[in-house]
């Protein structure tokens, strides 16, 4: 039996990771207050971490469940409330309902289940380990449009110069240090970046943080080229390639594509499902980076709160003393 599971506002331009976590946290608490009876189930597309990360008890479905499984012919079920005893000669669609039930009870599963979650590749692993043993994991979450609420230290979307300046000061608290940055912060609006943004390049506002701290991310890890190919294939032969940058962002179309007779089906949609895979491989690098740290700085002393964080810090809990 399975439980079917939302994408919690899941979009191509922001796969909401941290929201993600605790929608399926909820689940996997209801799931094991009955005795892992059932499946957690998810679409593939939403929840592409599923290709890097092993997520216990779930299973991927590669076609959108309202292809084949219509929601009003399964019981349903509401995360805001308190998980409950099923029935397992059932399945039930869980609700895309925010927030999830996290009470202060025995039900509470808020940050509880994180650690269940770990990377596949072992060699991508044993390298991040070895990597960020001796530095200091800082997450430097992208400022919000607006100010956040009415905190003193609130910076403006594009004050950039006064970001930098908390960042820095956040960092000088460490000096000598050595750092491993997670970050989506460009002069551009979250998720609408490349899917592996160089953030050493000085088109970048945070590289001088690279020129002037002893700093690594994601692209000491992975292998770019290895990644993101520099020709997107030509997937359905439709008379078209297209030429991507280091970064992934598409540069220059090639080949005879303005003439295909399907141009304007699919092409899109498949690069920006490719180059979202891209992305999710980069997080859950970006992820254990953070965590396998030797300390760890959250988005709360460079900027805004962030879900991000939070599974870093619950996760870090179970294998860390800090």
């Amino acid at each position: 039996m399975y439980l079917y599971l939302d994408d919690v506002g899941w979009s191509l331009m922001d796969t909401g990771f941290g929201n993600r976590m605790q929608y399926w946290e909820y689940a996997y608490e209801l799931n094991r207050q009955n005795n892992f009876n059932f499946k957690m189930a998810v679409e593939e597309r939403m929840w592409a971490e599923t290709k890097y990360l092993n997520f216990p008890y779930t299973e991927t479905f590669d076609e959108p469940f309202a292809d084949f499984l219509p929601p009003q012919n399964l019981p349903f079920l509401d995360p805001t409330l308190p998980p409950v005893t099923l029935d397992t000669n059932k399945s039930y669609n869980v609700l895309d309902n925010w927030p999830p039930y996290f009470g202060e009870n025995e039900n509470s599963c808020y940050g509880k289940h994180v650690s269940v979650i770990t990377l596949k590749d072992k060699v991508i692993e044993n390298k991040i380990k070895r990597l960020v043993k001796d530095r200091i994991g800082i997450h430097i979450r992208h400022w919000p449009v607006l100010d956040e609420d009415d905190r003193e230290d609130s910076v403006d979307r594009f004050d950039y110069e006064a970001k930098m300046i908390l960042v820095r000061k956040t960092m000088d608290k460490y000096p000598d240090s050595k750092f491993y940055i997670s970050t989506d912060c460009t002069y551009d609006k979250p998720g609408q970046t490349p899917p592996l943004p160089d953030f050493r390049k000085e088109s970048q506002w945070i590289s001088e943080i690279y020129r002037d701290y002893d700093v690594v991310d994601y692209r000491d890890v992975l292998d770019v080229k290895d990644v993101v190919s520099g020709i997107f294939p030509d997937i359905d032969n439709n008379g078209w390639e297209m030429v991507l940058d280091d970064e992934g962002a598409p540069i220059k179309e090639i080949r005879n594509w303005y003439n295909s007779p399907t141009k304007e089906i699919g092409f899109f949609d498949k690069y920006a499902q490719s180059t979202t895979d891209v992305k999710i491989y980069r997080d859950c690098v970006d992820l254990f980076g953070l965590i396998y740290s030797k300390k760890f700085i959250d988005s709360r002393e460079t900027g805004p709160q962030s879900s991000w964080s939070d599974f870093v810090n619950h996760y870090r809990q179970d294998i860390w003393q800090e």
